[in-house]
């Protein structure tokens, strides 16, 4: 009898544990400020391994909502050419705007600031591998940035990260501009604020064209499902 008590309380702990877990987890991700702005499912996050790697991302840079920072997510900004272009993160800071690319990769990274592909190598069993070519993010962040830098005031700096998942390992990336970082997502935090440390204090931005850039960039983040499908047909 007791040995049946024994495993019915096992069981029972296997089954609440990661109820509970859930329950924490998805409490969270609902209070977060990403579900706020972005108004993304949670299971649509979860599922879509571009939306999770956004999240999981946002999660390192929280620590910043503290000092007042904001971030916007998935903005679609026009181009010149009448077509889109798609922001994963910007982050707004009294010392600018950071625009973040995130790359929720796994295997070798290698590349060069100058190249215009990258190459991620992929295990496939058996001492074999597989390689893809990808466009180079940093060029692929400098659009990003171009575009929004013709909807902002000239005062605020912009600055280009990228940030790579964790499951991958840069093998061999070449970057020697000051003003792009590229790094995983648990060191991004660290490395914003190397740089942020390097940034003179009269580079500081007023709270009230902080507040006036958010808001201005803000609808772009709130664009209608018939925008996004364009933006994806043009590609």
């Amino acid at each position: 009898m007791e040995d049946i008590i024994l495993v019915s309380v096992i069981v029972a702990i296997l089954i609440i544990i990661p109820i509970i877990r859930f329950v924490l987890q998805y409490t969270e991700y609902k209070n977060s400020h990403y579900y706020r702005t972005t108004q993304n499912s949670y299971w649509s996050v979860f599922a879509d391994s571009g939306k999770y790697g956004e999240y999981s991302l946002y999660q390192y840079l929280q620590p910043f909502e503290s000092i007042g920072c904001k971030f916007l997510f998935n903005l679609y900004i026009p181009l010149e050419n009448g077509k889109t272009t798609e922001v994963d993160i910007i982050m707004f800071h009294s010392k600018g705007l950071f625009v973040i690319e995130s790359k929720n990769y796994s295997g070798w990274i290698f590349g060069h600031e100058r190249q215009k592909m990258w190459t991620q190598t992929l295990p496939i069993g058996y001492g074999e591998s597989h390689k893809e070519r990808f466009y180079n993010p940093i060029l692929q962040n400098a659009t990003h940035i171009r575009s929004i830098r013709r909807l902002v005031d000239d005062r605020i700096p912009i600055y280009s990260v990228i940030a790579f998942s964790d499951k991958c390992t840069l093998k061999k990336v070449t970057v020697k501009s000051n003003n792009i970082i590229v790094t995983y997502y648990s060191q991004l935090l660290a490395n914003l604020k190397l740089k942020l440390a390097e940034i003179t204090t009269n580079s500081t931005i007023s709270p009230d064209l902080i507040d006036e850039t958010y808001i201005k960039l803000l609808p772009y983040s709130q664009v209608s499902e018939h925008v996004k499908w364009k933006h994806i047909a043009e590609k």
